[in-house]
């Protein structure tokens, strides 16, 4: 009797490209039919669920708007993850620079409220990005300094609850509205630090600035000729991502690329919580995010932490965000729906992430 055992074998070559691309594209379809046989299981119907999440996100003018204003900061904070990620970098406490930087931006409208929004507008920006950009250091740090690879993942991950901790202190107590009134919160932004509108819409000019980052993220980081990145810190970072011990070779300093990579990422979070208070909400609540920094773990992966692929991504799960506000109407469902189909996804993005690292081969035992 012949018996067959299986082995992971690592690829000599990662694969990458259209292949890439397929083997993501495959186990998010098992990421949602796992996730549907779970929904079967509770009585719903998958297939029900599935085109009720896509109706109301893509196919009704609330839910497209709303699929767009969730949009813009996904696509901010995917991409700011998504630069020191290729440094062998994790950030994936950006929900906390996220929140920081809402602070920093909305600090500077409530100690300028007279300010001409010619210049109160990027100067909010620039008080978020500093902020964010500030959380963010002690990644880098502890990353190069902390003597393991999982100190980024756990610093960055701990950095979340002093954030929200500062902002439930300053929205119940220095910023509390003067009115009293309801949930703790603050008085509303003055106008001339509100962002501008596109047109009728309630989409705010944040989206250029997000779609200006993609494109200096992948002129300036992430593009390549014949796998060589055309600038010299984008071919830092790929070599620092590829080999550190090489790298080191080289004379690339890691500590600089890791300060650099995180405080760019930790500035488009910044930024991302800027524009979120300033063309969304116009009050600090405690509630401020609807957990896009989480979400952005799954979006930076599941777009291959390609500026390209990110925009696909971030649109998917912006429409699932939405999705969530109806479906549990509709179907009876429970809020957290939404977590439990960003997880199941995040999972399955994960394990092509292995797939394309490794394969299992069959062999005679």
């Amino acid at each position: 009797m012949i018996n067959f055992k299986l082995d992971i074998v690592k690829r000599p070559d990662v694969i990458t490209g259209l292949e890439s691309m397929l083997v993501r594209i495959y186990t998010l379809i098992a990421g949602l039919a796992f996730v549907g046989v779970i929904f079967f299981i509770m009585g719903v119907n998958p297939f029900k669920l599935y085109f009720e999440v896509i109706r109301i996100a893509y196919f009704t003018e609330f839910g497209f708007r709303q699929t767009l204003l969730n949009f813009i900061p996904l696509l901010i904070l995917g991409i700011g993850l998504a630069i020191p990620a290729k440094a062998q970098i994790d950030n994936i406490g950006m929900e906390g620079q996220y929140v920081v930087g809402a602070l920093g931006g909305f600090w500077v409208a409530f100690t300028y409220p007279n300010m001409s929004s010619i210049f109160l507008i990027p100067l909010m920006f620039i008080g978020g990005f500093i902020a964010g950009a500030i959380w963010a250091i002690p990644i880098a740090l502890f990353r190069v300094k902390g003597g393991f690879k999982g100190a980024d993942v756990v610093v960055s991950f701990l950095l979340v609850f002093p954030a929200i901790s500062l902002l439930i202190y300053m929205v119940g107590g220095p910023w509390k509205s003067s009115s009293g009134r309801g949930f703790p919160h603050t008085d509303p932004i003055s106008d001339n630090a509100k962002l501008p509108l596109i047109g009728d819409s309630e989409i705010h000019i944040t989206i250029f600035l997000a779609f200006a980052f993609i494109v200096l993220s992948n002129y300036l980081l992430f593009r390549s000729v014949n796998g060589i990145p055309r600038t010299k810190l984008g071919y830092e970072i790929n070599v620092i991502g590829k080999n550190q011990v090489a790298a080191k070779i080289a004379g690339i300093d890691f500590l600089k690329i890791a300060l650099i990579t995180t405080i760019i990422s930790g500035g488009l979070a910044g930024i991302a919580g800027v524009g979120e208070i300033a063309g969304n909400r116009i009050v600090l609540r405690e509630s401020i995010s609807s957990g896009y920094g989480f979400t952005a773990i799954a979006v930076a992966w599941l777009g291959g932490l390609n500026p390209i692929g990110i925009i696909f991504s971030a649109f998917l799960f912006a429409g699932l965000l939405t999705g969530n506000l109806s479906i549990g109407g509709l179907l009876g469902l429970p809020a957290t729906t939404v977590d439990l189909l960003n997880g199941a996804i995040l999972l399955f993005v994960l394990i092509s992430e292995f797939f394309l690292r490794f394969k299992i081969v069959r062999r005679r035992d």
